[in-house]
C-alpha cells in the first residue's frame, strides 16, 4: 500500500471544502482534525460531518447522480439547460484545464481525509470512550472511505473488464494527507482490492440496526456486492448479495416494496423507506436549495434533465409496468414539444411544486436483487437459476403478469431491467461502460453536436486528472488521450 500521496490533492481538498455547503454546516457537524477528536461526542460529530459532506451538489445531492445518468442513454439535458450542472457531462466536455467534474475529485477525497482523522483518533487512544462505544463509528468511517474510493475509481479509472484492472486508477491513501507528499496512481485492480478490504474491515464493526442517513452493516454489504460485480468477481458478488437478501428476509428490517405501493416509495414524505439501505439526507434547514437534483429534474423547477424518448418508449411498451407511474409528459409552451419527466423526486405537494429537501438513495435493496441476477448469470452453473429468480422478483414486482424465461435470460435483459428500475439513481452509464457496451444517443430530442456513440475505447469515457495536480506532481500519470494542460 502506498503511504505517500501528492500535495496537489491536499490543495484540491481544501478548495472543494470552500465550494458550497461545507461552509454552511454548523460547527458541531464538522470536526475535521485529529486534535479536535477527544470525546465520544466529538467522534459522533465528526462522523456526522462525513455525511454532511456527501450531501453536497458536488457529490450526492446532484453531481454523482447526473454523471451516472446523463452520460448514458436514458436521460438527457433539455435544450434550455445550457450552463447547468450536467450539460457538460452530456457533451463530455472534459479537459485537464476544464475537467467539469463538479467536484467529483476533491469532495470524495475531502471525506476520505476526514474519515482517516476519525480512525487515527480512535486508534491512537485519543478518545475517552470504550472500544465497544467506538466500533460502529470506526466502521462508518471505513465504509465512507470505501464508498468514496469506489466512486473515484469508476470516475477516473477505466472499467475493470477492459484490461483486468491494469490501467491507472486513483491514488490510494492510508492516512490523512499532509503537504509535501507525492505518489503515483494505483491500478484499478489495486483500487478495488483496497475498497474490498476496507469494507471487510468495516462490516463486523457496523451496526445491524437501521441508522437512517448512515452506513450500517447492510449498506456496507450491498456496496461490497456492488464492488465485486464491478471487478468481475461474480461468484463473490452473487454470494454476498444472496446472503444479504436472505438475512433481510429473516429480519424484515428492509424489504422489497410491493407493486401496490411502488410509486409511494418515492413520495416526498416517505424518506428512509423500506428499500433505502443508504440515503443521503436533506432537511428543511440543510439542503441544496435550487441546485439539488430534485429541482434540476422537476418541470416546475429548472426542467433541465428529462428522460430520453427512446427510454420513455421502452418503459411505456408495457403499460402494466408500475414504473410508468413515475413518468409524466409535459408540453413546452415555446416549441410545443412533449418531454417525459421522471417523478422520483417530487415535492411536498406531489409533483405540483419542487422541493429542496428530498433525500437521495445511494444504495437500494432493489439493486441488490439485480446485482445477484447479473452476477449469477455471469457465473453460470448452479447460480443461473437463483439469479433468474432474483431478476423475476423485480420483473414481477413491476408487472405481476410478466416474467423472464431462461431463454430470455441474457446480460442485455438484465441491463434493460436495471435501466427501468434504477433510472435517475446514477447507474446507467456505469452499467453499460463496465460491461463493454456501446452507448447510443441519437434521435428523439437528443441535442446536436454531442457524442452519439460512446464505449470504453472513447478516451473521454473517464474524467481527466486536473492540470492543478501536475503543478505539484508533474510525474503523475494523466488518463490516455488527455493532455496535462
Amino acid at each position: 500500500m502506498k503511504k505517500k500521496i501528492f500535495a496537489a490533492l491536499l490543495v484540491a481538498l481544501f478548495m472543494s471544502s470552500c465550494t458550497g455547503d461545507f461552509l454552511d454546516k454548523s460547527p458541531s457537524d464538522q470536526v475535521t482534525t485529529k486534535e479536535a477528536i477527544t470525546t465520544l461526542s466529538d467522534v459522533k460529530n465528526a462522523v456526522n460531518g462525513l455525511y454532511s459532506l456527501m450531501a453536497s451538489v458536488y457529490y450526492y445531492d446532484l453531481s454523482m447522480f447526473l454523471y451516472g445518468d446523463i452520460k448514458g442513454d436514458c436521460m438527457q439535458p433539455t435544450s434550455w439547460s445550457g450552463g447547468r450542472q450536467g450539460y457538460s457531462f452530456y457533451f463530455f466536455d472534459h479537459t485537464a484545464s476544464v475537467p467539469n467534474n463538479g467536484g467529483l475529485w476533491g469532495r470524495p477525497y475531502y471525506i476520505v481525509r476526514n474519515a482517516f482523522n476519525v480512525i487515527k483518533a480512535i486508534d491512537d487512544g485519543k478518545v475517552n470512550a470504550t472500544q465497544a462505544e467506538l466500533a460502529n463509528y470506526r466502521g462508518e468511517a471505513l465504509a465512507a472511505i470505501a464508498l468514496c474510493y469506489f466512486d473515484l475509481t469508476r470516475l477516473y479509472g477505466y472499467p475493470y473488464a477492459k484490461d483486468n484492472g491494469a490501467s491507472p486508477g486513483v491514488p490510494l491513501l492510508d492516512h490523512a494527507i499532509g503537504y509535501g507528499e507525492t505518489s503515483t496512481r494505483s491500478s484499478v485492480a489495486e483500487c478495488y482490492e483496497y475498497i474490498i478490504n476496507k469494507l471487510k474491515e468495516a462490516i463486523p464493526l457496523l451496526s445491524n440496526s437501521r441508522n437512517d442517513g448512515h452506513l450500517n452493516s447492510y449498506a456496507a454489504r450491498a456496496l461490497l456486492a456492488r464492488t465485486y460485480l464491478y471487478c468481475g468477481m461474480n461468484k463473490e458478488a452473487f454470494g454476498t448479495a444472496d446472503m444479504l437478501i436472505n438475512d433481510l428476509k429473516s429480519t424484515g428490517l428492509y424489504y422489497l416494496v410491493d407493486n401496490a405501493h411502488y410509486a409511494d416509495m418515492y413520495a416526498w414524505g416517505n424518506k428512509f423507506g423500506a428499500e433505502a439501505l443508504f440515503q443521503v439526507s436533506n432537511t428543511a434547514t440543510s439542503n441544496p436549495g435550487r441546485d439539488g437534483l430534485s429541482y434540476m429534474l422537476h418541470w416546475w423547477g429548472y426542467a433541465a434533465v428529462v428522460l430520453t424518448d427512446d427510454f420513455a418508449q421502452k418503459l411505456k411498451s408495457d403499460p402494466a409496468d408500475v414504473r410508468n407511474q413515475l413518468v409524466a409528459t409535459y408540453q413546452d409552451g415555446g416549441d410545443h414539444q412533449y418531454y417525459n419527466l421522471l417523478l422520483k423526486y417530487p415535492g411536498e405537494n406531489g409533483y405540483n411544486s419542487p422541493s429542496f429537501d428530498n433525500n437521495y438513495t445511494v444504495i437500494r435493496l432493489s439493486e441488490v436483487y439485480l446485482i445477484a441476477a447479473e452476477a449469477g448469470l455471469k457465473a453460470g452453473g448452479e447460480l443461473r437459476q437463483p439469479a433468474l429468480d432474483y431478476l423475476n422478483d423485480i420483473v414481477r414486482r413491476a408487472n405481476p403478469d410478466a416474467s423472464v424465461s431462461d431463454a430470455e435470460f441474457t446480460l442485455d435483459r438484465v441491463l434493460d431491467e436495471r435501466a427501468k428500475e434504477l433510472v435517475g439513481e446514477g447507474h446507467r452509464y456505469f452499467d453499460l461502460l463496465r460491461n463493454g457496451k456501446k452507448i447510443v444517443r441519437r434521435g428523439g430530442k437528443h441535442l446536436p453536436n454531442a457524442p452519439e456513440e460512446i464505449d470504453w475505447n472513447y478516451y473521454k469515457c473517464v474524467l481527466p486528472i486536473s492540470r492543478d495536480e501536475f503543478t505539484f506532481n508533474p510525474d503523475m500519470e494523466q488518463n490516455e488521450g488527455y493532455t496535462k494542460e
